[in-house]
């Protein structure tokens, strides 16, 4: 049985989101950061070793970023959906969770 906090809170700003968790922890997470750690079948192929990364994080970073809509995806994850590239990745809350503590801000 996954033991990991659940997402209780999705506050969706222009450029950031704000997430809180089941353990009163939140956190600001810029959405590029999201974008970056996709994990579907089109974007994690692309991040396989540190050059094909960079030039995935590159390409990410020209593209106009405005503020997706979220959809959320049973009890353990959301969707967002992007007006540019991929919005076909599924983002558990252990996954937001990780880019919440390893990019994101603690508020």
């Amino acid at each position: 049985m996954d033991k990991s906090p659940k997402l209780v809170s999705l506050d969706r700003k222009d450029t950031y989101c704000m997430l809180s968790f089941s353990d009163d922890k939140s956190f600001k997470l810029d959405y590029v950061e999201v974008r970056k750690n996709c994990q579907c079948a089109k974007c994690k192929p692309r991040q396989v070793n540190e050059q094909m990364k960079i030039e995935f994080e590159e390409e990410i970073s020209r593209m106009m970023l405005v503020k997706p809509k979220v959809e959320q995806v049973g009890n353990y994850a959301i969707r967002f959906e992007w007006p540019t590239g991929c919005s076909s990745g599924i983002h558990s809350f252990s996954h937001l969770r990780k880019i919440s503590e390893s990019s994101g801000r603690k508020v």
